[in-house]
């Protein structure tokens, strides 16, 4: 278990980090894709709004354009000619809730609205006065040829908010004579929802909210009972519902922000027509904010999907990598127990070598020195240094014996024949260091070791007087 544990957990952590990075590179991958998606569905709901305040001013001009002729004609039949015009306008342009001519007083002079049952001229008993409100008091100074936009709200008839309720948008312009007199201003009364389904018609897609917030931070479009709060009692916005969030959407006028509620991805549209594109001057409400809320339910799905996904996939490897510890910790534990009985062993012969009243010489097949215990020592006067690397030949051979030890070596390698090998030999000669010769018993043992063939001579002083108790 020890040595399964150090080989992997260090596998387990560097597979936990790698698992991670991955993690987060996937999460981090489909954020992206969702704030692609987003920001391109917002995009195209500014380009369509603007698109529609442009229409809508073209629409108003035309308009003008007509009531400018109706009032400065002589012809008696002109005013009736406008209403019919008017008429067929308000029949194609469902859109357009009411198309009316306001005098320079403020009193309405002709007024076509679209009804649930068709388009119609509202007699002239029905006609109001409009001198109070602001959109007409707006116009009415502007220059000829400007345009004035009303914020989106409630429409409201006879001072009360008109029941069902209906969101509009109203564009002004005034019209004036040939001599250049005020005659009063035309008004459009376009339906909001048809600037509100340029962002809306985007289907939601897995949860995520779509929605439209002006200026002040009023919902225009979201939730039908929290939208338009500064017009209703319930003065819900999302201002006051998402404060901190609100703080960073006056600041930019694009990009993301994010809060315990989610990610919100949003952009800013003007909503009124563009001087550059309509070619006069517009005056009136300021900017909308289109915005994407990616709730935070929606990206936690988001990352259980990842991980899920990472997990299955993860798994398996995760095991293969277990069972892969589980051989190399075996391994490296059968390498230690080895070691570990190899320094026994060497331990052991040490001590042994150490420890024998006999000289012990051991050499390769070379006729090299490798051991030369410390009995053997003592015996042939030459220390383990002097000896180890040397022939055994010329350390404890006398040279008339050499040449017959290296032909009988020779032949034992070739044959595995030799006269001495695994045999006691009592009437052997040796040499010391100073050149002095001495009678020796010898036993030689042949012995494979690590691929390697030794040779182990065991030597016993045969000139020293026995030992008591030795026969």
């Amino acid at each position: 278990m020890p040595q399964f544990l150090r080989v992997v957990l260090p596998l387990a952590i560097v597979f936990l980090f790698g698992f991670l990075l991955e993690y987060r590179a996937e999460v981090g991958a489909d954020r992206t894709r969702f704030l692609t998606l987003e920001t391109s569905l917002i995009q195209r709901g500014v380009r369509q709004v603007e698109r529609e305040f442009e229409a809508a001013t073209l629409d108003l001009f035309f308009v003008a354009d007509l009531v400018a002729e109706a009032v400065d004609g002589n012809d008696p039949g002109g005013f009736a000619r406008l209403e019919r015009n008017l008429l067929t306008l308000v029949r194609h342009r469902a859109d357009h809730a009411q198309v009316r001519f306001i005098s320079a007083a403020g009193q309405e002079v002709l007024r076509v609205e679209n009804t649930s049952a068709g388009p119609r001229i509202v007699p002239e008993s029905e006609l109001q006065d409009k001198s109070s409100r602001d959109y007409f008091k707006e116009a009415i100074r502007l220059q000829a040829g400007e345009v004035f936009v009303s914020p989106m709200e409630l429409n409201i008839e006879r001072g009360e908010i008109e029941k069902p309720v209906k969101s509009v948008i109203r564009l002004l312009t005034p019209v004036d004579d040939e001599a250049g007199r005020r005659r009063g201003v035309v008004v459009l009364n376009l339906d909001g929802e048809r600037f509100l389904r340029a962002f809306e018609r985007n289907p939601e897609r897995g949860g995520v909210q779509r929605m439209i917030v002006n200026s002040e931070g009023y919902w225009l479009q979201h939730r039908p009972e929290v939208e338009l709060g500064f017009m209703l009692e319930h003065g819900r916005g999302f201002h006051n519902t998402y404060p901190e969030v609100w703080e960073s959407l006056t600041v930019n006028r694009q990009g993301q922000a994010e809060s315990r509620d989610g990610v919100f991805y949003f952009d800013t549209v003007s909503a009124r027509p563009s001087a550059e594109s309509v070619g006069v001057e517009t005056h009136g409400q300021s900017d909308w904010i289109l915005i994407s809320l990616v709730p935070r339910g929606v990206l936690n799905d988001i990352a259980v999907r990842v991980a899920t996904k990472l997990l299955v996939m993860a798994m398996p490897l995760f095991f293969a990598l277990l069972l892969i510890g589980l051989l190399l910790a075996a391994s490296v534990e059968r390498r230690r127990l080895a070691d570990e009985a190899l320094r026994g062993v060497e331990r052991l012969r040490s001590a042994m070598m150490r420890a024998a009243l006999d000289a012990i010489v051991v050499m390769d097949e070379a006729g090299i020195t490798l051991e030369f215990n410390p009995a053997a020592q003592q015996i042939f006067g030459y220390t383990l240094e002097e000896a180890r690397g040397k022939l055994v030949a010329d350390l404890i051979i006398p040279p008339s014996h050499r040449e017959a030890h290296r032909l009988g070596l020779e032949h034992f390698l070739k044959t595995g024949e030799g006269p001495i090998i695994d045999k006691h030999i009592d009437d052997m000669i040796g040499i010391r260091k100073d050149g002095s010769t001495f009678p020796v018993e010898l036993t030689v043992c042949e012995i494979h070791i690590t691929g390697r063939q030794l040779f182990f001579g065991f030597l016993r002083d045969l000139s020293k007087p026995k030992s008591e108790g030795e026969e």
